[in-house]
């Protein structure tokens, strides 16, 4: 094993067994140690993720590592792992080609909880046709070689392996279109929001999957059209905005007067609407 294998501070962190194993398992199949390795030693290509389905992760968390039991399996979307998942915390999903048809796949997870700390980096070793070999997180709970983290992004690899086949496309439009996780959302004009909630976006998760992009991603609507300023229109959503929400933010920007000369006079201060 070369000598970089040292440099990874996780398996520095192993007990004497776990560090033999370890080391064996990257020798036989990668050669160095995943957790060392440059971003730029990866492709972002989806054609080179393995072909991981439903059977294969039940295999790998249920049957090979005993993280999870059938039962749980069964309820899949109450997991903390599928959470993580549909919540865009899977992050950077990359694949290397290893020989003898294996791949090695290299992810970001955000954390659960803290979302100030660092990442969590998260590999797993497959074969072409999906087979998961194993996978290491550099989490506390990974010694097992699974954790709510590798479990993760292994339903994101499956979701993407999904988005690709069924759009018969290998580039980075026809990734999965979940929520991502945005730590600041610039201002903008309130047509060009999307008022759809995160928990709305997490609640079919498949449909983003079909093969759409955000070209065509359902909820985009036109513009709204544009109201004069002083407009009986404009007046009128102002008086009944005023008689409903009268603590609405909308109204400090405007000078009402206790008593107008007509029903839509208004006098407006400094700061107005454009």
């Amino acid at each position: 094993m070369e000598e970089t294998f040292a440099e990874s501070p996780y398996y520095e962190a192993l007990d004497v067994d776990s560090k033999q194993k370890y080391k064996d398992l990257i020798s036989r199949y990668v050669g160095r140690d995943p957790f060392i390795m440059k971003m730029s030693e990866f492709s972002k290509e989806l054609r080179h993720l393995p072909t991981v389905e439903a059977v294969d992760i039940t295999d790998y968390l249920v049957l090979q590592t005993f993280f999870y039991t059938i039962q749980q399996m069964k309820a899949y979307k109450r997991l903390e792992a599928y959470k993580l998942f549909v919540s865009g915390c899977v992050q950077n999903l990359v694949t290397k080609r290893l020989p003898d048809d294996c791949r090695l796949v290299f992810a970001r997870v955000n954390r659960s909880q803290g979302s100030g700390e660092a990442p969590l980096k998260t590999w797993i070793i497959a074969k072409e046709d999906g087979e998961v070999i194993a996978a290491h997180c550099n989490c506390t709970a990974s010694l097992s070689e699974s954790c709510s983290h590798v479990a993760a992004v292994l339903f994101s690899i499956e979701a993407e392996v999904r988005a690709r086949d069924v759009g018969s496309c290998t580039s980075a439009q026809c990734r999965v279109l979940m929520p991502s996780n945005e730590k600041e959302v610039p201002a903008a004009p309130v047509a060009e929001i999307d008022f759809f909630s995160a928990k709305s976006k997490k609640l079919k998760p498949d449909c983003s999957t079909d093969g759409r992009t955000a070209e065509n991603e359902p909820g985009k609507f036109p513009p709204c059209p544009r109201v004069k300023r002083g407009s009986e229109t404009y007046c009128r959503f102002l008086e009944n905005l005023r008689k409903n929400c009268p603590n609405s933010v909308a109204l400090m920007f405007l000078t009402i007067p206790q008593t107008a000369p007509k029903e839509h006079d208004y006098y407006y201060g400094s700061n107005t609407f454009n």
